[in-house]
């Protein structure tokens, strides 16, 4: 039973370091903060704030989220998912199904915790309810409202929760406001221990799912905090929202509002999973004024931004307009660092302890400038790629774009002597990094179909498909299934070229069957080969011969287990 335990806890924490490396691949703390929802607050009663909107040229980044609308979906609905409570067994209704990798939302289950999606190929999804763990819902085309696959769903009683208010100076409620929670420093290597009880596979592993998902799109307007875990996410709550905490401890909570109120305190969450209350108390915030020009000569730089070292709740970022000036507010009034960028100029950090003040002036110092040309295409038959976007990407940041012609063709201003990453991304297609010189020679960047149904079409791929049973027939899911090719097929690389992403056509070679035990696994690897299931390759029935056919599905292949 410990090492049962141990290893447990050492999943748990692998899955937490997880979600704080995708929170910060995606910027997930500075992009993904939810639209306005009722979260239970009391801003029925809650009145005028007291403060000033945001100056002229600067936005809340946290406040303008972008609707995700799904794509390359299937004309009708292919599968069905039958969301229920994994303690009643009784449907969930108003549940929210959607897609694991950008959050959009696919459906929402009826009465009868039924919710049909049109997938054109298996899709990582999952289903967010109130009250309930976020869970996970791994989804392939083939069940139908009769056969729907089962999502049991969790009711959240271990989480620790706080009931969050927010006053104005004048003691009046605040409608809303945007929170960002700062965990206390924890020894190197603590991680807090499951709060679910040993034993039940349903609950521990719906408990890591939960912790896994809240800081993905998914979770957007779920109120649920991870902590030190994920530094930079930030919540949009009505004046009495309630918060779930993954971790306890001591918190100090940031918050800031679009009218021009900020405030600041410190949380001690405890481990109870009572409801606690806190109110913050806000006040009006400082201003950045000032005027970014060229070191050089003194012109003024139009387009530049100006940010917040360590951001904000709101996710502040000032423009500067045609005269190079700039106001950024609101701004707890403590010293900040500000962080100035210029498309043509090198990067500045004004601070590091600058006090919120007018008349500002910043210098920054131009970059060289360079043309990069090229032209993208789409494999296998290097067809030019018409819309498809190409941005020059120094420093991880973008600091210029462009959209390639009709012929594939593009032309982009390239800044600075250093190699840079120059991403593109075409409709349907995969993404594609490469790591380039400042101005090299004409080049083609060739791109992969993004979809199974594209690259089948174009025989670049086979599909293998099938049904793992027990030995009495009875379908068996969540079972891995590895697909060993006896030929692998190689992919000619780009000799004297640093291609970072999207140079092979890299699918898993690996899939886990769905709820009614079927499997379909897409695979460049063409030829004869063996279907094995990973836990028991070896068992009679746990492996068989198979072909994979350039753009055909093989259907029928069973495997025992």
């Amino acid at each position: 039973m410990l090492a049962r335990r141990m290893r447990i806890l050492v999943a748990f924490g692998l899955l937490l370091a997880l979600v704080a490396v995708w929170l910060v691949t995606s910027r997930l703390g500075d992009q993904e903060v939810p639209p306005p929802v009722d979260q239970g607050g009391s801003s029925a009663n809650a009145t005028a704030e007291v403060g000033s909107p945001l100056p002229p040229g600067t936005v809340a980044q946290h406040a303008q989220r972008d609707l995700v609308t799904a794509t390359d979906l299937a004309p009708t609905p292919t599968a069905c998912l039958a969301i229920v409570d994994h303690g009643t067994g009784r449907p969930v209704a108003g549940a929210a199904v959607r897609r694991v990798r950008d959050g959009a939302e696919l459906a929402f289950t009826d009465e009868q915790g039924l919710a049909a999606v049109p997938l054109s190929q298996f899709e990582q999804l999952a289903v967010v309810a109130a009250g309930y763990l976020l869970r996970l819902a791994p989804t392939r085309p083939g069940s139908t409202e009769a056969e729907p696959q089962l999502v049991r769903l969790v009711a959240d009683v271990w989480s620790p929760r706080v009931r969050l208010s927010f006053r104005s100076p004048a003691g009046t409620p605040v409608r809303e406001a945007f929170v960002r929670f700062r965990g206390a420093a924890r020894p190197s290597g603590a991680t807090p221990p499951s709060p679910v009880p040993a034993g039940d596979p349903v609950l521990e592993r719906a408990w890591v799912e939960h912790a896994m998902l809240a800081g993905r799109p998914v979770g957007h307007d779920a109120p649920v905090e991870l902590g030190d875990h994920a530094p930079h996410r930030v919540h949009r709550l009505a004046d009495g929202a309630e918060v779930r905490f993954v971790v306890p401890g001591d918190y100090d909570v940031e918050v800031a509002t679009l009218t021009g109120l900020v405030g600041r305190e410190h949380l001690v969450v405890a481990t109870d999973a009572a409801p606690a209350a806190c109110t913050i108390p806000l006040r009006a915030g400082g201003e950045f004024a000032g005027t970014v020009v060229d070191q050089r000569d003194g012109t003024p730089l139009a387009g530049a931004t100006v940010a917040l070292a360590a951001g904000d709740p709101l996710g502040l970022v000032a423009t500067t307009g045609p005269g190079g000036a700039f106001r950024l507010a609101p701004v707890w009034p403590g010293p900040h660092t500000l962080h100035v960028r210029h498309p043509e100029h090198e990067p500045l950090a004004h601070g590091p302890e600058v006090a919120p003040a007018a008349a500002l002036r910043l210098g920054l110092a131009p970059l060289p400038r360079s043309v990069l040309r090229g032209r993208v295409r789409l494999r296998p038959d290097l067809a030019p790629i018409g819309g498809a976007t190409v941005a020059w990407q120094p420093n991880g940041a973008t600091a210029a774009a462009t959209v390639t012609a009709a012929d594939g063709t593009f032309l982009l201003r390239t800044t600075g002597t250093a190699p840079a990453r120059v991403w593109i991304q075409a409709p349907g297609c995969l993404a594609y990094a490469e790591l380039v010189e400042p101005g090299a020679p004409f080049a083609d960047y060739d791109v992969w179909p993004g979809t199974t149904m594209a690259r089948l079409e174009r025989g670049l791929t086979g599909v293998l498909a099938g049904v793992v049973v027990d030995a009495a027939g009875v379908p068996q899911p969540d079972v891995a299934v590895r697909w060993q090719p006896a030929q692998p097929t190689t992919v000619p690389g780009s000799p004297g070229r640093r291609v970072l992403e999207g140079a092979a056509l890299a699918l898993p070679t690996t899939t886990v069957t769905s709820a009614d035990g079927s499997f379909a696994l897409e695979t460049p690897h063409l030829g004869a080969g063996r279907l094995a299931l990973v836990d028991t390759p070896d068992a009679p029935g746990g492996s068989v011969e198979a072909e994979a056919k350039a753009g055909a599905t093989t259907h029928g292949i069973r495997l025992r287990r």
